[in-house]
């Protein structure tokens, strides 16, 4: 039984060299195909996590009623975290709003200095807060109104709805590319499935003749799929990791200040290096698989 199925795996790497022509032009489709597939998950995954920085870098000012005492300063506080929503908050004093709205402003600032005397200083107490989704921040925002004890809110809640909305739509469209690709990549190993089989027509009606099983003569195809899927895994894997190293180093060499901001936001290839290889590997391996499955009923008719 062992040798049996050794030979028939044999017999899939032999249908790939009988025919290389076809084989050479399958894995180049699959390939281009793949590459596809691996420049939009990392475009996807570049994409997702600049809007997660901007993400973390939205914030909103939350303003205090006049004279409010710690204990009610420190119900506000509480009230805001409630919210689920909160990454950071910080108390910032009127006296502090005040002096670090006189830094901002140089030289000019010395012209309110009057105000840090006395009880001139009419800037409100507040907090500065960031948060960890803004998918729903204007509700959010809502919540830390109607908080007594706030007087009002700043947020930018528009720019928060077209991130939301930029990332909605990467992840859509992301996924619809990738499974055009998939199902493009499956269409190419049927198509070359078929090819081999019509090739190796009269032997396999032999091979029924004699009482060859619906699994020995399926056996070869789906060993011969499996490789042209995982052979293309690897050669794709291999140009997107030549390649990326080559667009962070070209990028990184610019003196451009954007060129340089790019740079600081593109993911490290070490970290998504993993996910593809096994990606590439695994996932062409079950395209063979699929595609193979797919095709050879029809064409075998056993």
């Amino acid at each position: 039984m062992l040798n049996s199925f050794f030979y028939l795996v044999k017999q899939g790497f032999k249908n790939l060299w009988n025919n290389r022509l076809m084989s050479l032009a399958s894995i180049g489709v699959l390939v281009s195909c793949m590459l596809l597939i691996g420049a939009a998950a990392l475009l996807s995954v570049n994409v997702s996590n600049i809007i997660d920085e901007l993400e973390d870098q939205s914030e909103a000012i939350v303003y205090l009623d006049d004279d409010l005492n710690d204990e009610w300063i420190d119900y506000v506080r509480d009230s805001i975290v409630a919210t689920g929503k909160v990454a950071t908050i910080e108390f910032i004093s009127k006296e502090d709003a005040l002096y670090s709205m006189m830094e901002s402003m140089g030289d000019d600032g010395m012209l309110f200095e009057a105000y840090t005397k006395g009880d001139n200083n009419n800037l409100p107490d507040s907090f500065r807060v960031t948060f960890d989704d803004v998918s729903d921040l204007e509700e959010t925002v809502a919540k830390i109104s109607s908080v007594d004890g706030v007087y009002s809110v700043s947020a930018l809640t528009e720019v928060a709805e077209v991130i939301t909305g930029i990332k909605r739509m990467v992840y859509i469209g992301g996924t619809i590319i990738i499974g055009l690709l998939i199902a493009v990549s499956l269409m190419i190993i049927g198509n070359t499935i078929k090819i081999t089989v019509f090739s190796r027509r009269r032997e396999i009606n032999i091979m029924k003749y004699v009482g060859a099983t619906n699994g020995f003569i399926r056996l070869p195809f789906v060993v011969e799929g499996i490789s042209l899927g995982v052979i293309s895994g690897g050669i794709s894997y291999g140009i997107i990791y030549f390649a990326y190293d080559y667009l962070v180093n070209w990028v990184s060499s610019q003196s451009a200040t954007w060129f340089s901001q790019i740079i600081s936001d593109l993911v490290p290839f070490a970290i998504v290096s993993d996910y593809l290889l096994f990606g590439f590997l695994i996932g062409g391996g079950l395209i063979g698989l699929f595609g193979c499955i797919a095709f050879i009923g029809k064409h075998l008719k056993v």
